[in-house]
Order: C-alpha cells, then structure tokens, then sequence
C-alpha cells in the first residue's frame, strides 16, 4: 500500500468515527446498563462494591388492598389473625380508610410477597428495571455521550425515590468500566480494520 492510499485511507477512517462512534457509545451504554442491573440484581452490591442498606424494618402501615391477596391471607385472612393486628383508620379524602401495621416494615412486606430480603435488589414487580435503559439519543452518542435513566414518569419518580434512599444505583463499578473499555477498544479496531488501517 503506497502512503498515499494509506493517508486516503485514514481520511476515511477519520470521517467515519462519528457515525461509528454513535453506535460504539450506544452498544456501550447498554451493556454498562446490562452490567449495572445484573449486578445489583443479583448481588446488591454497589459500584465500590459495598451492600446498599437493607430493608426497612421499621413498622409501617399497609391493608389488603396494596397486597397480593395470597400475602393479606398470611397476615390478616381470619379474624383471629385480625384481631391481633395493630389498626389505624386514616382519612383520604371523603374516604376513611382502615389500615394495619407491619411490624416488620417493609422486609417483611416483601417476605409476605415470597420476595428475597437478604439484600436489596431494587426489585418487587420488575417494572422498575425493566423501565431503566438508554435514553439519549443518536446526536448525543455522537458526541460522545450517554444517558441510563427510567424511561416513563411513574418509573423514574420510583428510580428517583430509591436514590434517595441508597445513593449509587447506577454507577458503574471499576471492573465493569474496564469491560466497556475493552468493548470500545474493540469496536474501533473493527472499524480500523474495515477502513485497511489495521
């Protein structure tokens, strides 16, 4: 290859890169967003790799109606089991609602749900982290930035929620910085390689 080709060729290189670029940094964004919830999900480790705080166990007040009718049957399904509950009538409006104290707080709330406890997961229907992806667009990406974010208000209000609580849900941790790198290191190589620079 004569160094003529060779320059012509890195002027094409050079002029790819943004496009290239957008579809590195989104290929690279969702598997940082992959790596962040596999994580959490099944380890409740933060980034530094610390335990987020556990569950609540501060009482807290609950009824039938905000639990699966399986969960209010173990708590509160016969009279017997009524009657020694703690209860609390509170009013919403034109409405008086009756509602029952867990001792427990909110660890047991999920335990009643058959949900694990042993560390926090982030996760009692799903819905939360299913929500969380990508949300920046082509022209960010080609600038070389990336946004991990809830996509839908009810969503993000519970993300929003849940950082205030135990801060650090979507950093990424060092090891999982250097697995994108690596993911980057080889997506640019690819693109050297289908421009003849390699």
């Amino acid at each position: 290859m004569t160094i003529e080709i060779y320059i012509q060729n890195i002027q094409r290189w050079i002029e790819s890169i943004p496009e290239g670029q957008a579809e590195i940094i989104l290929e690279a964004a969702n598997n940082a967003t992959g790596m962040i919830k596999d994580r959490i999900r099944k380890t409740g480790c933060k980034a530094d790799g610390s335990m987020f705080a556990p569950y609540s166990t501060t009482p807290m007040l609950t009824n039938c109606s905000s639990m699966t009718q399986a969960a209010c049957a173990k708590k509160a399904g016969s009279k017997e089991k009524r009657r020694d509950l703690r209860w609390v009538t509170l009013k919403r409006g034109d409405k008086k609602v009756k509602l029952f104290e867990l001792e427990g707080g909110y660890k047991e709330y999920r335990e009643l749900h058959g949900r694990p406890t042993n560390f926090v997961d982030f996760a009692f229907s799903g819905n939360m982290w299913a929500d969380v992806q990508v949300t920046s667009n082509d022209n960010d990406h080609r600038k070389g930035r990336a946004t991990v974010s809830a996509l839908h208000e009810d969503q993000y209000k519970k993300l929003e929620g849940n950082e205030a609580k135990r801060e650090g849900i979507l950093d990424i941790s060092e090891a999982e910085m250097n697995d994108l790198a690596g993911i980057i290191e080889n997506r640019l190589i690819e693109m050297m390689q289908r421009s003849d620079l390699a």
